[in-house]
Formats: structure tokens, sequence, C-alpha cells
């Protein structure tokens, strides 16, 4: 059914951008294709699954554990903001990816058109499985350490401080992670323009400014790296001192065995 609809919205919106109503036609296709599941999508996914994680082990040097996520093909609707591209629930071992606007690294006559209809507006679901993978394996290694409940500490994140120490941490490593396994290594953050204001961080900061601070640390000491971010936030000083927060990471580093 996804591929057909994916068929018969590129045909509707092709005729809109006809009679000069491409903009529109675009947001009503990448809305309604967001909501739709995409069959060749969940058979891509399944059929790849191991592979992926198996390229990371042996690319990126870590172990997952046996466990597999469960994986939905819509991002649930609850309290979740439309556009995100993919999500990672780790109270029930999740992953949920919007496979309407998902395509594959093949070229494919249909993706294609969905991709210029919703004006660039898809990802390719390979990316975005590294990524919401990479939550995943940080979450079971914390899982480890931490205990099997160790995400309701997030609850009590009153302080916005605490959120984005966590933030920074986890979606750099799993940027990381989407970045190696795709044969990219570059959109690195310039500190000089970091944010001295709580206010000021963005997804940029986050994302960017997050792989930034956490690329030399994994690429030094692979695994062990990412461990020792995991359970080393930065310190409600440190968020606005990224070099600072490397330096006391690579110092403990260097003192383990």
């Amino acid at each position: 059914m996804g591929s057909q609809i994916k068929c018969i919205l590129r045909k509707v919106a092709l005729a809109s951008i006809g009679i000069g109503a491409s903009l529109i036609a675009s947001d009503i296709t990448t809305t309604y294709l967001y909501f739709q599941e995409d069959p060749d999508i969940e058979e891509y996914v399944q059929e790849n699954l191991e592979l992926f994680i198996e390229k990371q082990e042996k690319e990126l040097g870590i172990s997952y554990s046996a466990k597999r996520p469960s994986i939905e093909y819509l991002i649930p609707k609850e309290n979740i903001p439309l556009g995100v591209i993919g999500l990672y629930d780790n109270a029930n071992d999740t992953i949920y990816l919007p496979s309407g606007l998902l395509i594959r690294p093949r070229w494919d006559f249909n993706d294609t058109m969905v991709t210029i209809v919703t004006f660039n507006r898809t990802a390719y679901a390979k990316r975005v499985l590294d990524h919401e993978l990479a939550h995943f394996y940080c979450d079971k290694v914390k899982e480890q350490v931490l205990g099997k409940n160790h995400h309701l500490s997030n609850i009590y994140m009153f302080i916005p401080e605490e959120r984005i120490a966590n933030q920074l941490v986890g979606e750099g490593i799993a940027k990381y992670i989407e970045n190696k396994m795709n044969g990219e290594d570059h959109g690195l953050y310039p500190f000089k323009d970091w944010p001295s204001d709580i206010e000021d961080f963005s997804n940029k900061e986050i994302y960017q400014g997050g792989y930034t601070i956490v690329r030399p640390i994994i690429d030094q000491y692979k695994e062990k790296g990412i461990h020792i971010l995991l359970l080393n936030l930065p310190t409600e000083e440190e968020i606005f001192k990224p070099l600072d927060y490397q330096k006391r990471i690579f110092r403990k580093l260097a003192e383990l065995p």
C-alpha cells in the first residue's frame, strides 16, 4: 500500500505543480505521507537490520546486546511534533520510523519522485535507522550499569541544564554513529560560537555540537569512550564550556587501565 500511495500522491502533486500550486501540494503530500506506512520500507528494514548492527559493531568496535529493538513504522501521534524523522522509546525498546517519508539507498522511481514533490523532505531509511539503533545501543549500555529503569531519571531532570547535558551526549553519540556508518565525517560546530545562555541551545548545538564534542573521544577510545561519555555527562558549567568537558573526559580515560 505504501508504494501505491507514494505513486498516487506523486501524480496528484505533479498535476498541482502544473497549475502553480507546488508549495501547497508539497505540504499536503508530505503531511499525508508522514502518517502512512510503506511496506517496502518495512521489508527493507527487516532484511537489513542485522546487517546494519553487524556493520556498526565491526567498523566502530562496539558490541550490541543480544536483545533487538522492536520496530514500528509510524511515529506515535501523542505529544510528538510533526516532522520528527525517527524516535527511540527507551521505556519499551522500540524504534519508530515515519516509513511513508523514508526512502531506500538504491534508485527507485517512486522514491525519487516523492523526494521531488515533497521538496526533499524525505530521509534515507538507513541513516535514520543507524541513528536510532545508536540510541538503542546507548540505552543498553546504561542499563547494564544503572539498571533497567535508568531512563526514569530523565523524568526528574527539572533543570534545563541537565536536559541539555543529556541531549548533547546522547544525540552527539547517535550522530557520530550515523555519520560514520554513512561515510561522513564533517559538519563540526565552531566552539567559538558556542552558546553562553541556556535559551540559545537549538537542534544545531544538540546534534552538530554534540557530535563535535564526542567525535575526538570516540575516534581515540572507541567503545570505552562511549561508555565513559554516557556515564559522565557535562556538568551545569561544562555545557557552556565544551572544551573543558572534553578535557575532563580525556583525563578520565587516560587514567583507566
